[in-house]
């Protein structure tokens, strides 16, 4: 068995979602001014990370029409603060990665999280699958005018009409539909529907931490079997109950400094946008922690009940206010290959666990 520095240097290290793109755009924002981004090109290289699927994330508070500016700022700024580089290059296809991957390059996907930013018209999803953007995230922390989140109380049962058009117009474009952060019904609805794989892109198993945001061992089951792809969040409040426990405390207990920050700018999502990423920092305050075996009990779980090909990394980097305490950033990543060996993963799966797995699945999108 090849030693581990060995072994990072030639892995196609792959992670399926990040929010790096806020963090370039907002230069006040909390990893900036705290220099804890989670991704810059120097941590890549250390970590070994080769390709890795950047979010356009746009908080929801930006809708219902104020969310493809947002959008359209994230992707100038990954432009003019990654690509502009030469070090990062955009991507659309797993042809393209390959190329870029030959240039020592990372290659970069594109998606929008989530579903309000297309505004509800498949015409605005088909303008972003032409700038490059080849996935999209249906839901976030809120319902879409189409689509139930996890984290929203239900309101279409799943998918609506239009919500199940938007299904149909993804599969015809080639579009990789993400259903993390979606409700079980919204996830159901998109088996029943997608003639495609889907993915979560960064989700974890329930059955460790019972919680919405997470994915039943049914749906992990019905996911892995139509060849799709789950990619492990490294959030220790989704990796483990007690700790989303505490966040639920942090979060009302910092419930009246909120409001009272937002006051009168209801109208705002600048505002409320800035106010919400700092209530994140707030809200794992003092919270018990855990390391990289957590992240690796959810990949064994989902691996168990799915099969090792289904399975991968999703971190949610520059999106999650902590992690565990030994994968801090990417450049961590031969940790977590050292711990999957001391786990019991034998080369070849830690090769699919680490990247090959999502390339794999992207494959299946290629024209």
């Amino acid at each position: 068995m090849k030693k581990n520095k060995n072994l990072i240097e030639e892995l196609l290290v792959f992670d399926a979602h990040c929010d790096t793109a806020n963090v370039l755009y907002d230069q006040s924002s909390y990893f900036i001014k705290e220099n804890k981004s989670h991704l810059n090109i120097e941590k890549a290289r250390k970590g070994g990370l080769k390709a890795q699927i950047f979010a356009l994330c746009v908080n929801p508070v930006y809708a219902p029409n104020r969310s493809i500016k947002k959008a359209l700022l994230l992707y100038n700024a990954l432009g003019k603060k990654l690509f502009s580089s030469g070090n990062a290059v955009k991507v659309t296809s797993t042809t393209e990665t390959k190329s870029v991957l030959k240039k020592n390059k990372l290659a970069c996907w594109l998606s929008l999280e989530s579903g309000h930013i297309i505004e509800n018209s498949t015409e605005i999803l088909e303008f972003f699958y032409h700038l490059g953007i080849r996935c999209m995230t249906l839901t976030h922390t809120k319902n879409t005018d189409w689509a139930d989140s996890s984290g929203d109380e239900p309101k279409h049962d799943g998918l609506n009409k239009l919500g199940r058009d938007i299904i149909t117009k993804m599969n015809e474009l080639g579009m990789v539909i993400d259903v993390s952060h979606s409700s079980d019904k919204t996830v159901e609805d998109v088996l029943e529907i997608s003639s495609m794989s889907i993915m979560a892109s960064h989700s974890c198993a329930r059955s460790l931490c019972d919680i919405s945001r997470n994915l039943s061992d049914s749906l992990i089951e019905e996911i892995a079997n139509r060849n799709g792809y789950i990619g492990v969040n490294f959030f220790p409040g989704f990796l483990k109950k007690s700790i989303n426990e505490q966040v639920m405390k942090n979060i009302e207990k910092n419930k009246e400094w909120f409001n009272k920050e937002i006051e009168g700018k209801e109208d705002d999502p600048d505002i409320i946008n800035r106010a919400e990423m700092e209530l994140y920092t707030k809200i794992v305050k003092n919270n018990d922690r855990v390391n990289s075996n957590a992240i690796i009990g959810h990949i064994v779980h989902i691996a168990d009940i799915g099969g090792i090909d289904c399975v991968g990394l999703g971190s949610d980097f520059d999106g999650i206010p902590s992690t565990p305490t030994d994968i801090t950033d990417v450049s961590c990543y031969p940790a977590l290959v050292k711990g999957l060996f001391d786990r019991g993963f034998n080369e070849n799966e830690i090769r699919k666990i680490m990247g090959l797995n999502l390339y794999n699945f992207l494959k299946q999108f290629d024209k």
